[in-house]
């Protein structure tokens, strides 16, 4: 099994992104990611001449973010990403976002593909309970690099990461994404602009091909992250193990490890690049964060006991 980096989110001139397919799938391939999603808004962008261009290209992973602009009459902003769809999803009119969800959701999943909610809190849109009583999303993003996707919650509306817990705290498995949500390649990169870069998932596979990739999305064999990478990860019902990968040049970053479960409740944390923990004392689920002194992360998908 093969550990590969890719980005699920990002956009080209086929929707409101600044540059052409050609140029974005080109910068992941420079800055060493092994699959793409082009996913832009109702639009599904396949580029025909992919297999010849392997090594100009990541692996394209076909995907389409279904962009809901209206629910009951009023403007809306519920997005929902398709991966590995075949065909153009056009998303209807709904009375409300749970009934939305369900339709795309429906949609994706007859085509074999994964329904992922994209960045909940851009514009307070998206509630928890929005998805905690909707059908089944296989994921949502936990981190979109977005600058206007308000991940960190605010005093009175709840992280990306307290929507997570909440949703597995009362039974509700959802895996947590990270994505860059890339619109700008061109001019300067800077936090006012929506750059590339800034997330990603580390895929576990059998190989590099949309089949496996998908595969091994769908049963949660991969982790998400905006800078922290695992040289050891394994995870079960009973035990724990990982070791963070050094990165060079070291400068000396620290990491803190947490195991989080029921009711978001921090079990366990330390300080260090590794971690072998017994699971006994966990409550219904955990998962474990990686946090560096950086302000980077790893997320890994949860599990439940």
């Amino acid at each position: 099994m093969n550990w590969y980096k890719g980005n699920i989110h990002t956009h080209t001139t086929n929707s409101d992104g600044d540059s052409s397919p050609d140029h974005v799938a080109s910068w992941y391939k420079n800055n060493q990611y092994d699959f793409l999603v082009l996913s832009d808004h109702n639009h599904l962008t396949i580029l025909d001449e992919a297999e010849n261009k392997k090594n100009k290209w990541p692996l394209l992973v076909p995907g389409e973010e279904i962009t809901i602009r209206e629910i009951n009459g009023s403007p809306a902003a519920l997005h929902i990403n398709g991966i590995g769809i075949k065909d153009l999803i056009k998303p209807g009119s709904y009375e409300s976002n749970i009934d939305g969800i369900n339709d795309v959701v429906d949609k994706v999943n007859s085509q074999g593909g994964l329904a992922s909610i994209n960045h909940p809190n851009y514009q307070w849109w998206v509630s928890v309970d929005d998805i905690k009583y909707s059908k089944d999303a296989w994921a949502f993003e936990v981190f979109n690099g977005h600058m206007h996707s308000n991940n960190e919650g605010s005093l009175h509306s709840m992280s990306t990461e307290e929507i997570w817990d909440e949703i597995l705290s009362s039974g509700k498995m959802i895996y947590g994404v990270a994505s860059d949500d890339a619109h700008h390649f061109t001019q300067e990169f800077s936090s006012a602009r929506s750059n590339p870069g800034r997330g990603w998932i580390y895929v576990k596979s059998n190989s590099l091909s949309v089949k496996e990739i998908i595969k091994s999305m769908k049963k949660g064999d991969f982790y998400s992250s905006t800078g922290v990478e695992l040289e050891e990860l394994e995870i079960s019902k009973s035990n724990i193990h990982l070791k963070i990968k050094e990165r060079l040049p070291k400068e000396k970053q620290k990491y803190t490890i947490k195991i989080i479960h029921d009711t978001g409740v921090v079990f366990f944390e330390k300080e260090g690049d590794d971690l072998d923990l017994s699971t006994k004392g966990l409550k219904k689920y955990f998962r474990v964060v990686v946090r560096s002194s950086e302000g980077t992360n790893a997320w890994i998908q949860p599990i439940f006991l």
